[in-house]
């Protein structure tokens, strides 16, 4: 009885034995897969978050590149139309087939315009030798501008051409034309070159079309 007593006790011990054995083999792999499985999660979570991350920055990078490219296109641009009209005006408005703006110290003589609203200039005849330096006083009789210009014909064709664009266009001195406002007495000096058709006109639009416009003749 004694002998059967100690072996179920010994036999339930040894069942107990294996039972929390099994029972923390368990455990620990429950541990080990959900700490594992936490470290999954934390590193599935880490690389979404990285890649969210990384898209942003790419989305951001665009934009802002395409922002960037955008700006100094734009001002390329901006900067390329400027040049050309700035060169175009200069164009007209500098140096001419028919000569070059003239220095107050290098004229040669005077010669007096007078513009009206009949779309007239009033002078003695432009007889000019080659290499020449004129000033011309210009006097507005009128009650609206005029302009005096100096140049070749086709010169005066397409500088009209622009005046019809902007018809508000203003000319300061130093160039090959000038605006002159009513009852206003404006300056204009020029070296004159020899060339085929020069003219001094009024390029304001309808003006060189009703007639203000003088021809230069060049002697020996």
């Amino acid at each position: 009885m004694k002998l059967s007593l100690t072996k179920s006790i010994t036999g339930f011990a040894a069942i107990s034995a294996i039972l929390i054995t099994a029972a923390c083999a368990n455990h620990s792999h429950d541990d080990g897969t959900g700490h594992m499985h936490g470290e999954n999660h934390m590193s599935a979570g880490d690389g979404q978050h990285d890649h969210h991350k990384m898209m942003q920055e790419k989305h951001m990078g665009d934009t802002g590149g395409h922002g960037h490219m955008g700006g100094e296109m734009k001002e390329g641009m901006h900067g390329g139309h400027h040049g050309e009209e700035h060169g175009a005006h200069g164009g007209h408005h500098g140096g001419s087939l028919a000569g070059n703006p003239g220095q107050e110290n290098d004229v040669d003589r005077v010669i007096n315009v007078e513009a009206n609203d009949a779309m007239r200039f009033v002078h003695k005849p432009f007889n000019i030798k080659n290499g020449e330096t004129i000033k011309f006083v210009i006097s507005n009789k009128g009650a609206v501008p005029h302009e005096f210009a100096i140049g070749t014909k086709d010169e005066h064709m397409e500088h009209g051409k622009m005046m019809m664009n902007n018809p508000n266009m203003h000319h300061g001195p130093g160039g090959n034309a000038i605006t002159v406002a009513p009852g206003k007495t404006e300056t204009l000096i020029w070296t004159f070159e020899e060339a085929w058709e020069v003219e001094a006109a009024c390029n304001i639009p309808g003006h060189y079309q009703a007639g203000m416009h003088s021809p230069v003749k060049f002697r020996p």
